[in-house]
């Protein structure tokens, strides 16, 4: 389920909880009304309280539908990841849109932590990844194996796989579509810039 808006989540969490009006929600939400007023202002919660808005929702899904619990909202990306395009990527929240991507808990073997969504740009992972794909990972800011990563590689927010050569430490940053460059870096010497964002856990193509 994606919403559109903070609005859009106030009305639905309002639904839920049986309330009248916004004055309730910010006793709920436990957070003093003019703080509820600013984040509807500004069409942004921040990172810190959203929790707070996730369990109000969730609450419903244990309460009215024993299928929906089965489900993870997990939040939306407004940039994407390609072989190139410069976004460097400060805090993952404050790129957060307020819209979810709601996924079968099903679709993991374990339980994530601290997951997000972003959409992929351009050809550089075909097949494995096609343009306008959505995936999904978990921050991270380490190697954490080889597999397919989120990444700021020299001021280009990339998604790559990474394999590590543990002896040489060198590090292939990989594009699957062979019109496009890999590339090598040797981490015990090397002056580029790399930052990881988050180890992808799933795709949908």
């Amino acid at each position: 389920m994606d919403y559109k808006n903070i609005r859009e989540i106030f009305d639905k969490i309002i639904k839920i909880h049986n309330l009248e009006k916004d004055e309730e929600l910010a006793e709920l939400l436990q957070v003093n009304f003019n703080t509820l007023k600013s984040w509807l202002q500004r069409k942004q919660i921040p990172y810190k309280d959203r929790e707070k808005v996730y369990n109000a929702l969730n609450i419903h899904q244990t309460k009215t539908n024993k299928k929906e619990i089965n489900f993870y909202s997990i939040p939306k990306l407004n940039v994407s990841a390609s072989a190139g395009g410069g976004n460097e990527l400060i805090g993952l929240e404050e790129y957060e849109t307020g819209e979810m991507l709601e996924l079968s808990k099903a679709f993991f073997k374990t339980t994530p932590k601290n997951v997000k969504a972003i959409k992929v740009d351009g050809y550089s992972m075909v097949p494995m990844l096609l343009p306008d794909s959505w995936v999904i990972f978990e921050e991270v800011h380490e190697y954490q194996g080889d597999g397919l990563y989120i990444l700021n590689f020299d001021n280009q927010l990339m998604v790559k796989l990474l394999q590590l050569d543990p002896i040489s430490k060198i590090l292939d940053i990989i594009s699957v579509n062979k019109d496009y460059k890999s590339y090598s870096i040797d981490l015990k010497d090397s002056q580029i810039e790399l930052i990881i964002q988050g180890k992808v856990l799933r795709s949908i193509i």
